[in-house]
């Protein structure tokens, strides 16, 4: 995707359109299910992180997930996703 075209949202936008926790956010970012450089309060998202944080939302509440389990089942879906291509 090209950066350009992508969005940029703040963290404070971020947290208000994901209905988020700042420290869940965070907690997120020291799981490496999202990567940022530098200080979340800081830092721009892009869409594909927003999507991400989504994802790990939904995972999150239908599995009453950890953050740390949310990681693994995120971490195992990209897996499987790049095997799918694969095939």
């Amino acid at each position: 995707m090209d950066k350009d075209k992508d969005i940029q949202l703040s963290f404070n936008e971020l947290l208000r359109i994901c209905d988020s926790e700042p420290q869940w956010v965070v907690s997120l970012i020291e799981e490496e299910i999202i990567t940022i450089s530098g200080d979340p309060q800081q830092a721009t998202f892009s869409g594909y992180q927003l999507s991400r944080i989504r994802r790990a939302q939904r995972i999150s509440r239908d599995f009453e997930a950890s953050v740390p389990a949310t990681g693994l089942i995120l971490h195992l879906l990209d897996e499987l996703e790049k095997l799918r291509k694969l095939t």
